[in-house]
């Protein structure tokens, strides 16, 4: 008898081992890919900028989805995410598609042309926003902005780069505001928005989809005045084909804005860095796009155009990362 319990004791116990093998085993398995590295650094925009919820959604997206990632998020902006990719400091990255294919040139906003940033995806279109408050009754349209203090947001963004793209269909430039007596400012939304607030900025520029959440904030207690562009300024930048299109910021996004309002737009999209593997890049896109429901749940108003139909959009094929375009391959987007 007292040897028939030890074997059934034994018996428990190796079944119990067994058990816990088994589980360990069975999550494991449920662990996301191993990425090549302990660390992922993402560029996100400005604080109260639309960009920053989108690299938070992005964060907690990487490190559930990865086997021992930690993913962190840094303020930044299109042109200086560009060039924070091409020196290394980030993997990863927010901006523009008109940034972008200046960087590969060169062009406006670059000394040079970058060698080491390759597309992942387009994301949806931003409005970019000049607006001033109810209380400025001397301010009605573009050309009454030059004698003024205009805020641009972050100095190595891509809206600092378009408006004065978008301000030569003026024959505006920096020297121009300055003999007016205007003056130029930088910094994030957050900060630009309470400077309008307080009227210590006349102007604020930036790029919404389509609302600017630091606007949203002021707008309680200082109503928002958004200034429309030019029907044929906005054609003839559009014929240059610099990466800016036009389109009306919807009637509604902020209070007392009745009417659709002619503006700007942009694409943003995400890049990575050329020399990541290119497993590695494919499975970055792949939880991106997996994990689309997060993204809705979290931030549904940018989230709603997050989708693969377009998800490249204003970008060249031959300009994606290889692991990406494997992606696309496999889920029908391209050839």
């Amino acid at each position: 008898m007292k040897k028939l319990v030890i074997s059934m004791v034994l018996m428990v116990s190796l079944s119990i081992v067994l058990a816990a093998c088994g589980g360990s085993e069975t999550s494991s398995d449920e662990k996301g890919p191993a990425a090549p590295s302990k660390f992922l650094k993402v560029g996100s925009g400005p604080m109260g900028s639309g960009w920053y919820p989108i690299t938070t959604v992005m964060v907690d997206v990487y490190m559930d989805g990865f086997s021992s990632l930690n993913v962190s998020q840094l303020e930044g902006g299109s042109t200086s995410n560009l060039e924070s990719l091409e020196k290394g400091d980030i993997q990863m990255g927010l901006n523009y598609t008109s940034d972008f294919t200046s960087a590969l040139e060169g062009g406006k906003g670059f000394d040079k042309p970058l060698k080491n940033i390759s597309a992942i995806a387009a994301l949806y279109p931003v409005y970019q926003t000049i607006a001033t408050t109810t209380d400025h009754e001397d301010i009605h349209s573009i050309e009454d902005i030059v004698d003024k203090h205009i805020f641009l947001g972050p100095k190595g963004g891509g809206g600092p780069v378009a408006f004065w793209k978008m301000m030569e269909e003026y024959g505006i430039d920096e020297q121009t505001i300055e003999e007016a007596g205007g003056k130029i400012s930088y910094g994030n939304y957050s900060d630009g928005a309470s400077m309008l607030k307080d009227n210590n900025v006349d102007v604020f520029v930036g790029g919404g989809a389509p609302f600017i959440p630091a606007l949203q904030e002021i707008e309680i207690t200082k109503p928002i005045k958004v200034l429309p562009i030019d029907e044929e300024k906005l054609q003839s930048i559009k014929e240059k084909g610099v990466g800016i299109a036009s389109g009306d910021l919807p009637a509604g996004t902020y209070k007392g804005q009745d009417e659709a309002i002619p503006t700007y737009t942009m694409v943003t999209m995400l890049t990575a860095r050329s020399d990541i593997e290119e497993d590695y890049a494919y499975n970055l896109t792949k939880i991106f796009w997996d994990n689309i429901p997060k993204f809705e749940d979290q931030i549904p108003k940018r989230a709603k155009h997050f989708t693969k139909d377009t998800a490249l959009d204003g970008i060249n094929p031959e300009n994606l990362h290889p692991g990406a375009k494997k992606y696309y391959q496999e889920a029908g987007v391209l050839e």
